[in-house]
């Protein structure tokens, strides 16, 4: 079920008219109909994945035009409907078709705050920013060259009471540290039910697994520490080798695909520039200057994750990531994915960004959205130190884009292509997203000497 090729197929063109106007109904009708005709197993493939993407959409796209005015007027001194429009055409709220009306994202108002030049200084209830521990940790970094933290954390899934099927098996995944380039000293501390399985330290979506009968309040939990080490790259491209590596060069369907947009992107951002390092670093200025930050729908509900940036030019970080690691990857650059959460003494949340190697340097850091939030603000020194380097404040689980668990999960993941937060299954079913409460606590994060 996560091996997803089929999404490179397209849909009959009356379902995606439907489904572009937003009338899922008659979409999920039609689609019942093509599937008791005879047609291959990959279009019936397809047909049963967009149903799942219609489900998705709906819990995605909540407000209507006037309820998403009225939600931004009680936050926001003086807003208009004239600026939800501009907010609208501006990509900073995302919205699609329900019944060929325009419905907004449930966190479109979250990231046009986030995101816009000025709405954030008209907040009837300012709030505070985390940028003051990020510029002085990145002074430090550049100044010392080397810098460790020690962090403790507690994460896990609570599942919702009424979504409890009491005596009945449930299978939980959560994520815990790898041992990255930049972890050192995982230690599991304690868990909340004996573990079915602990994947491998390296397993490219790290987990651990448990499997239990449901009681009733039942909340599956996991309390890990590790130690982050960052080291200062100092990069340059007079030192950079003529001999570079191929590996991770190579596509990897459905979302690593070499598309003649993105091929074509990939030309116009390094022209004839020769230099890995400096192509690299052309593709990261083309996302941090021109896609701009998006909260989005579901992963699952894209089709071509680097392809929605390229088209659409907005995107999360985990959009931005891929793309840079797509663009990247189509002019011979390795690259890689590298997700989990971002821990500093004030804030944990999920993140992604991207590794790239360059000869002799090894594998280094790209992160896009932090870069472009940056430059945004103005802070170009911020925004340089993310390419190639990375603050300490991560939790790595994840180093590879769309890979099974250990043990392999029997249904469609609520991602099926990065574990943040991690996910739940019945026997018979999926547990939805919104059937269970995350929790992501700080315990401790202190700087090592």
């Amino acid at each position: 079920m996560n091996k997803l090729k089929f999404l490179m197929v397209d849909l009959p063109e009356d379902v995606n008219r439907l489904v572009a106007f937003g009338d899922f109904s008659k979409a999920l009708e039609l689609i019942d109909l093509y599937m008791t005709r005879n047609i291959p197993k990959i279009l019936t493939d397809r047909l049963t994945f967009e149903k799942d993407r219609i489900r998705r959409f709906k819990q995605d796209y909540i407000y209507s035009f006037d309820k998403a005015l009225t939600l931004a007027q009680n936050q926001i001194q003086d807003f208009t409907k004239e600026e939800l429009e501009s907010l609208k055409d501006g990509r900073y709220a995302d919205w699609i078709y329900i019944d060929g009306k325009v419905t907004f994202h449930k966190n479109f108002l979250e990231n046009s705050i986030k995101v816009h030049p000025i709405l954030k200084t008209r907040l009837i209830n300012p709030v505070a920013d985390d940028s003051n521990i990020l510029d002085k940790t990145i002074e430090e970094i550049i100044n010392r060259r080397e810098i460790k933290y020690f962090i403790h954390i507690k994460t896990g899934l609570k599942l919702k009471d009424e979504y409890a099927r009491n005596g009945e098996t449930i299978r939980v995944y959560l994520p815990i540290p790898q041992g990255a380039q930049q972890i050192k000293n995982v230690n599991i501390l304690h868990t909340s039910h004996k573990p079915k399985a602990i994947s491998h330290e390296n397993h490219p979506q790290r987990t651990v697994c448990f499997e239990e009968i449901v009681k009733g309040e039942d909340e599956f939990t996991v309390e890990y520490s590790y130690e982050s080490h960052i080291k200062y790259k100092d990069l340059s491209a007079d030192r950079v080798s003529k001999n570079q590596p191929t590996f991770y060069t190579e596509e990897y369907l459905p979302h690593i695909k070499f598309t003649p947009l993105l091929i074509e992107l990939a030309k116009e951002i390094v022209e004839e520039e020769t230099n890995p390092l400096i192509k690299a670093r052309k593709i990261y200025d083309y996302i941090t200057q021109n896609v701009q930050y998006s909260y989005v729908r579901q992963y699952a509900a894209i089709t071509n994750v680097p392809e929605y940036a390229a088209y659409n030019l907005k995107g999360d970080c985990g959009i931005q990531a891929m793309l840079f690691i797509t663009l990247c990857r189509i002019i011979g650059i390795p690259a890689r994915w590298q997700s989990g959460l971002v821990v500093n003494p004030n804030r944990i949340g999920c993140h992604d960004w991207a590794e790239f190697y360059i000869e002799p340097y090894g594998w280094v850091f790209a992160d896009p959205s932090f870069g472009g939030g940056a430059l945004r603000r103005g802070n170009e020194k911020r925004w340089n130190f993310y390419f190639g380097n990375l603050d300490p404040f991560r939790m790595i689980a994840n180093s590879e884009f769309h890979y099974n668990f250990y043990p392999e999960k029997k249904f469609l993941r609520q991602d099926p292509y990065d574990n943040q937060e991690g996910e739940m299954e019945y026997l018979d079913r999926p547990v939805f997203y919104d059937e269970y409460d995350v929790i992501q606590e700080i315990i401790e994060v202190r700087k090592m000497e």
